[in-house]
């Protein structure tokens, strides 16, 4: 990649000749084979695909019928529970950022729904474990195996090197953007 990338950061956010990124068209845009791949190129690759990964949980949404914080509920739930874990109220609110008060509405909607399901906790029978119902197990499956083979595939495909190449560069990303939140959490608002 060339140094002088920095210069030329804007590219990532106005490629040339086109104001913002349109979709699956741009997928095609990017350098051609022997061409140097910058800094911008990767980013610009980044945001497509991200753009697809939103184009899809937007999709999911709507075949669902849930809103996205609903649908961030979910994936957080599912996680928790191949982990073979349950998970409390409190638990989904801070992974989802939102107050106990919209975390229950957003349990009460899932459960009218029958996505989601109350059980009581195991110890603690006070407390209540909140995990995914059969039909979000069934229709995520159903969604995400097609996602998830692809992309599986795709990752599959690197060289060790490759892998390790790109691990460490989504993770220096990772900490970049740790650090811009951070540091805007400390600008004081006026």
């Amino acid at each position: 990649m060339r140094s002088s990338d920095a210069q030329h950061g804007a590219g990532y956010w106005y490629p040339p000749g086109i104001a913002a990124s349109t979709g699956p068209s741009d997928r095609a845009a990017g350098p051609t084979p022997g061409q140097t791949v910058t800094g911008v190129d990767l980013l610009n690759a980044l945001r497509a695909y991200r753009t697809l990964e939103n184009d899809l949980r937007r999709r999911l949404g709507r075949q669902l019928d849930v809103n996205e914080t609903d649908l961030s509920a979910l994936r957080y739930l599912l996680a928790a529970w191949q982990r073979e874990e349950g998970a409390s109220p409190k638990e989904l609110a801070g992974a989802l950022g939102i107050s106990s008060a919209s975390t229950t509405l957003v349990i009460d909607r899932l459960e009218r729904a029958g996505f989601i399901r109350r059980r009581r906790h195991p110890v603690d029978r006070r407390a209540v474990i909140v995990e995914p119902g059969e039909k979000a197990t069934e229709e995520f499956r159903a969604t995400f195996d097609i996602e998830k083979r692809g992309v599986l595939a795709a990752a599959e495909r690197l060289t060790d090197a490759e892998a390790e190449t790109v691990t460490r560069f989504l993770r220096s990303m990772e900490q970049a953007m740790a650090d811009a939140v951070e540091q805007a959490d400390r600008v004081p608002e006026s």
